[in-house]
């Protein structure tokens, strides 16, 4: 009997590389992981060269990773294991109290930050129209108080007083506290993702207008439709499946009367008649409820809108700004540097704005190098 105890670690291991095995060989592999927001690694092409510069054994190591059985079960175990062993801040996400998850501060240098900063005044003169920057903090920054004990700093304020150095014919408006207010008032920030709430962004839109002397919409003019299971890229990021979903609301405006065409490289331009897409409200991520997701350039256009025309560079972070914004603005459109490739200044010529916009996150100034497309 003793001897069966000693021999049953290695047998329970045994049959467990095994099955392990046995599964990795004959289940069906996975293209797409839902919960990680990505594309699974597929079987490599065995080739002499592969094998010999290694992209055989890189691929299907990679392959064998994700295509691991129970592979979100074990993502999982990694993530709370790192937690109760103490390593939650070191980790690239935080759980925080209250069921936030936050990313750590960005560890970069200031280079990519002043490069963007600089292409965008350098566009704003040239542009010669009023140009504005609204810099989205990091949810860290806002949510300080739901960090844990130990994290890194975040560097918001320094960063912001850094661009206001930079910016000379653009000017710099201040989110911070109308935000760090707002936290006190309602959640701006999602708990399972990096963008802001729709009441966060509603904060924003009405920061923007006061700023230009504009009126807002009131709170209350808004109908708000609210969908639960919401899961976001810091969910999915972070290995902590347990954390509850958010809800996502959709605060619309009765009677608006839009028309939205969305151009992306090659691809025609396609229309639609609505600011919201409720076929992404059954997906686990449903952030690109608005405004489809990333595109291009989009345009929206209001016949109805007592204001001009604007020019809204920006990340995904405006994807809900913008179904504010369209209240108040015949034309607005929506440049994304990181998919348009085309000369903007040539864009502008063709279709010349009152006002210009830029609206970012603060982790994407820090990162983000496509800035260096705009002319």
């Amino acid at each position: 009997m003793k001897t069966v105890y000693k021999a049953l670690p290695s047998v329970v291991f045994v049959l467990f590389l095994a099955g392990m095995s046995l599964g990795l060989l004959f289940l069906p592999t996975r293209s797409y992981s839902e919960n990680e927001k990505r594309f699974l690694a597929e079987l490599p092409e065995v080739t002499v060269q592969g094998i010999l510069d290694g992209t055989v054994q890189k691929k299907l190591e990679d392959y064998t990773a994700d295509q691991l059985p129970g592979r979100n079960f074990f993502v999982g175990i990694n993530a709370y294991w790192a937690l109760i062993t103490g390593r939650n801040a070191a980790q690239d996400i935080l759980l925080c109290a209250d069921d936030y998850l936050i990313n750590a501060p960005e560890n970069v240098g200031d280079e990519t930050f002043v490069n963007n900063l600089t292409c965008f005044d350098h566009f704003a003169r040239e542009a010669g129209v009023p140009a504005n920057m609204m810099i989205v903090p990091s949810t860290g920054y806002l949510m300080e108080e739901v960090l844990p004990a130990f994290h890194k700093a975040y560097r918001d304020d320094e960063y912001f007083t850094q661009a206001q150095g930079i910016l000379t014919y653009t000017k710099l408006l201040d989110l911070r506290q109308v935000l760090k207010e707002g936290v006190q008032q309602g959640q701006v920030c999602y708990k399972t993702d990096h963008h802001l709430t729709s009441f966060g962004n509603y904060l924003i839109y009405r920061s923007y207008q006061e700023a230009l002397g504009q009126p807002f919409r009131a709170q209350s003019d808004y109908l708000v439709e609210r969908w639960g299971g919401f899961y976001g890229t810091t969910w999915s990021g972070s290995g902590f499946w347990q954390i509850p979903p958010d809800a996502v609301e959709l605060w619309k405006q009765e009677g608006l009367n839009v028309r939205v065409t969305f151009a992306d490289g090659e691809n025609g331009p396609e229309t639609k008649y609505d600011l919201f897409y409720p076929k992404h409200l059954q997906d686990l991520d449903k952030y690109p409820v608005f405004l489809d997701g990333n595109h291009s350039l989009v345009t929206i256009q209001n016949p109805d809108a007592q204001g001009g025309s604007l020019l809204l560079i920006r990340d995904s972070y405006a994807h809900c700004l913008a179904t504010f914004l369209a209240g108040d603005y015949k034309t607005i459109y929506l440049v994304d540097l990181r998919y348009y490739r085309e000369d903007l200044s040539a864009f502008l010529e063709q279709h010349p704005v009152d006002q210009l916009l830029y609206l970012y996150g603060i982790d994407n100034l820090l990162t983000d190098t496509n800035a260096v497309w705009l002319k």
